[in-house]
């Protein structure tokens, strides 16, 4: 996967790692897991996952999202 490329070329120890994606049904999965077995020396925010049919009007979810976590500005 992409991702997993991805970690493996880049160190972002230190860093701040925000996941968040749109699915079909499948959601994170175990990704999350494999994102901090990978990268144990970054802080990894919760993440946010939408399914496909609110990724279209995702506005409201995504801005509470991120004062969830401390990144809205």
């Amino acid at each position: 996967m992409i991702m997993y490329t991805f970690l493996d070329e880049y160190d972002l120890s230190g860093k701040t790692i925000v996941p968040f994606n749109t699915s079909g049904g499948s959601g994170f999965s175990g990704s999350l897991d494999t994102i901090a077995e990978m990268e144990p020396d970054a802080e990894i925010t919760e993440g946010l996952s939408l399914g496909s049919s609110e990724a279209e009007d995702c506005a409201d979810m995504v801005s509470g999202w991120l004062n969830s976590i401390g990144l809205a500005g």
